[in-house]
């Protein structure tokens, strides 16, 4: 087929890639297509050719779509060619209404259905090419009139098929936005919705309602924060000024919330981003856990009371022996005033008072309500501090301890207990090993923590006594008083720090991490208070 007999369509889009998507649904040896990118460019193109149709982009630089197909339609020489508007979706009722009035005879959304715009360009061509045959053959008239009347039906059916589909989608919408609309209002979570734009709160569910005690005509009026929300874990870097419930990306965060009665609560806060009505929106769900929270805290304190007790009677029970060793001899000496008592009786009960006093002073240090002393400190200077006696202690039985110590951050330590928690994990491992065994003390960072890692090669822990170690006066050893290990946890506790234990038959590694910035913000807080 010469180009003289083919069927021209012009597309006018500013985006190449736009006009190559439609020369591609459209490529037919039966088609001239002439693509431009601007208004006027198309203009002169109507100058030169008889156009089947006239797909216009809407929105263009310069002469835009109305422009460019108003001056289409002034013109007497190509009024009469169908102008079909492509538009995006969004902007649906804006560009069709603006079209009608522009002479737009059909419009497409992007991104369009190939075969929609196909069918539709094939109608106006063969429309174009009846019109053709009309003007050549006025002997075909009724003919080609029969012929236009039957495309213009299966237009009109196209069409028709379209908008049913087009309604269908609308309805499956309005489903999803019921089904939405009956899970936020039936959630036993606090949810709402709150515009990015200026804070304020769009919608809230009856669980929200019915936690705070804000009724919902009040929501107008509600402060950008009424709830004050307040994070329970450390944040380093919040946006500030902004309530934890506009954060985007939040799961699970443990917060407090007060309520209109001015009752504070516990939950966990989660937040996703939405487009509603075309604003910027966040959805916040609440999960309100006071009463578990409340429920846990009293079984903790069932477990300390329960913990107290045990402890009082390990302490009835290793008191007792030293002072009945120290009665007896001073009932004795009672009973005898007439002649003294000789020096190494005297002696054994200096010594009995000051086990006594020694085991006193132990369980006191495990007090969690110890004066804070910590100030900052490098650990690898701390631990370096105590090398020399550790291996004094080491060389006495044929031992080795190894220093192995990274560049870390400064933390805030209390010297004294480290020294203690440090001397008391690695004496326990120097008596746990063998002739030639070799106590190693590493220090490095892993994340945001700083890591001090004392590890030992004995035969490492049974499993009977992992599971009791740190219990106050469980013990292994015959002099043992069982507080060793408890101190050192309640020491670790004290400075936010957490120790782990590996262990096999090749030996123990005791890993203390500390928290590089929750120490320091717990250290400005206990200063605060």
């Amino acid at each position: 087929m010469s180009a003289h007999d083919k069927v021209a369509i012009l597309m006018v889009d500013d985006r190449p890639e736009n006009l190559m998507a439609l020369e591609a649904v459209l490529d037919s040896e039966q088609y001239l297509l002439i693509g431009v990118r601007s208004g006027e460019e198309a203009l002169k193109k109507v100058l030169l050719y008889d156009f089947a149709v006239i797909l216009l982009d809407v929105q263009m630089p310069g002469l835009n779509g109305f422009e460019t197909a108003e001056i289409i339609k002034q013109r007497k020489s190509s009024s009469h060619i169908p102008i079909i508007f492509i538009t995006a979706l969004s902007k649906a009722n804006e560009h069709v209404s603006t079209g009608y009035l522009t002479g737009a005879i059909d419009y497409i959304f992007k991104p369009f259905n190939p075969i929609i715009l196909r069918s539709k360009v094939d109608a106006f061509a063969q429309i174009h090419r009846k019109q053709k045959e009309i003007e050549q053959q006025n002997s075909h008239l009724e003919k080609t009139s029969i012929e236009l009347q039957e495309k213009h039906n299966n237009l009109e059916n196209l069409i028709n098929e379209k908008t049913k589909e087009l309604v269908q989608a609308n309805e499956e919408l309005q489903v999803s936005q019921e089904r939405f609309q009956k899970i936020f209002q039936h959630s036993p979570n606090l949810m709402a919705i709150r515009s990015l734009v200026d804070q304020r709160y769009v919608d809230v569910n009856q669980s929200w309602l019915q936690f705070s005690g804000y009724e919902y005509k009040e929501l107008a009026t509600l402060g950008n924060d009424v709830l004050r929300i307040h994070s329970n874990s450390v944040v380093i870097h919040s946006p500030k000024g902004q309530p934890e419930d506009l954060q985007n990306g939040v799961y699970n965060k443990e917060i407090t919330y007060v309520t209109k009665q001015g009752e504070k609560r516990e939950g966990l806060l989660s937040t996703e981003t939405a487009t509603i009505d075309g604003e910027p929106c966040i959805i916040s769900t609440i999960t309100d856990i006071t009463e578990i929270v409340d429920l846990e805290r009293e079984v903790t304190r069932l477990d300390r009371l329960n913990l107290v007790g045990e402890m009082a009677a390990g302490i009835a029970h290793e008191i007792r022996n030293p002072m009945t060793t120290v009665l007896g001899f001073l009932q004795l000496a009672k009973n005898q005033s007439q002649h003294p008592q000789p020096e190494e009786y005297i002696n054994l009960m200096i010594d009995e008072l000051h086990r006594a006093n020694g085991i006193i002073t132990e369980f006191l240090t495990l007090a969690k309500d110890k004066a804070n002393n910590r100030k900052k400190k490098d650990l690898n200077e701390v631990v370096t501090t105590l090398h020399p006696l550790l291996r004094a202690e080491a060389l006495m039985n044929n031992k080795v301890v190894i220093l192995d110590l990274k560049q870390c951050p400064m933390l805030f330590l209390d010297e004294k207990e480290i020294r203690q928690l440090i001397l008391n994990i690695g004496l326990n491992g120097l008596e746990a090993m063998e002739s030639g065994g070799r106590l190693t003390l590493k220090t490095y960072t892993r994340d945001d923590y700083v890591i001090l890692e004392i590890a030992d090669t004995g035969p490492g822990i049974k499993k009977e006594v992992l599971e009791n170690i740190g219990t106050p006066f469980f013990t292994t050893k015959d002099e043992g008083t069982g507080l060793g290990l408890a101190i050192c946890y309640s020491i670790a506790s004290r400075h936010f720090a957490n120790i782990d234990i590996k262990t096999s038959g090749n030996g123990t590694s005791f890993i203390i991490s500390f928290q590089q910035n929750t120490v320091e913000n717990h250290q400005v807080t206990n200063r605060l208070s």
